[in-house]
């Protein structure tokens, strides 16, 4: 059972919440967010016994939410109701967030409304909102992180430098990660794309990241100067690679080696590299995902 949700227009930023406990203009009735039906692709020979199945394709979703508006008198059920019409427009994506996950859904109409008088006066309203999914899986509300290549800080001020320094022999300013591989667990449902960030701080050229059990690769054929950054999105329909300097971001695409692929975290553990092609001591690599789940209902 879904005892509370947030929602969020996309375009206009509004935001609003329905739970069944703590909201006294708008209450949760009921989510139901359906489930995901799959397409098996397969093809068979002549006098063959079954099929072969080529490839699975997941479908669309379909949500559908139930609540109730909430109010003292006419002019203020007539306001609340004015909020909910301009909330869910069907030209306007919304953000469904439950829990720790989110769902994209496009509202298929306008809100509906009971047409019964014991559901429809200047008390209470009861509504109802069927969502339409392009992208049916749940995604994480918080993006992940993972440094492959950085530098730890080991100093904050005030900082003292004494005339017997210890550790004898100095002030550590900054660890360096000594490993050139890094691990990634997609703990979701499917292969995913990501975001991988070359930031240099000093002069560096040639910039990869190595998948080390396909050997595929993505990389940047361009020479870095210290405070420039390259975003690679891999993400399917978001492929881009954009570079920052001195503030100015600008299209990096013709700096793709030919040969790159754009890589994907398949479920399980990932295995990846980075390199450079010279002072490699001063490129970081930082990696951002959110894994994709098929189902999140939760028992209580």
């Amino acid at each position: 059972m879904v005892e509370g949700i947030k929602l969020q227009n996309v375009e206009t930023r509004a935001v609003l919440t329905l739970d069944m406990i703590s909201t006294p203009d708008y209450v949760l009735n009921s989510v139901d967010w359906g489930s995901v039906e799959s397409t098996h692709h397969s093809y068979k020979y002549v006098n063959q016994i079954g099929v072969y199945v080529t490839g699975t394709s997941l479908e669309t979703r379909r949500v559908e939410i139930i609540g109730w508006v909430i109010g003292d008198n006419e002019a203020t059920m007539t306001q609340r109701k004015s909020i909910l019409n301009r909330f869910f427009n069907p030209q306007q994506a919304v953000d469904l967030f439950y829990k720790n996950y989110v769902l994209r859904f496009l509202p298929n109409t306008s809100v509906r409304y009971s047409t019964a008088i014991a559901e429809n006066n200047e008390v209470v309203c009861k509504f109802s909102v069927i969502g339409y999914c392009p992208d049916p899986l749940f995604g994480e509300e918080t993006e992940n992180k993972i440094a492959a290549a950085s530098t730890i800080p080991k100093f904050h001020f005030p900082l003292i430098i004494s005339q017997t320094p210890d550790p004898p022999g100095g002030i550590i300013f900054g660890l360096r990660q000594p490993s050139l591989i890094v691990a990634i667990e997609n703990s979701g449902a499917i292969a995913i794309g990501m975001r991988i960030v070359f930031k240099a701080i000093g002069t560096l050229s040639g910039p990869s990241l190595i998948n080390v059990d396909t050997q595929k690769y993505f990389k940047v054929n361009k020479e870095m100067t210290a405070g420039e950054e390259i975003v690679i999105d891999t993400i399917i329909g978001q492929k881009k690679i954009e570079g920052t300097l001195n503030g100015l971001t600008s299209n990096y695409f013709k700096y793709r080696d030919l040969d790159s692929e754009w890589l994907q975290l398949q479920v399980g553990t990932n295995l990846f590299r980075y390199d450079a092609d010279q002072n490699i001591e001063n490129l970081e690599v930082y990696i951002y995902f959110s894994n994709k789940y098929l189902e999140v209902q939760e028992c209580y």
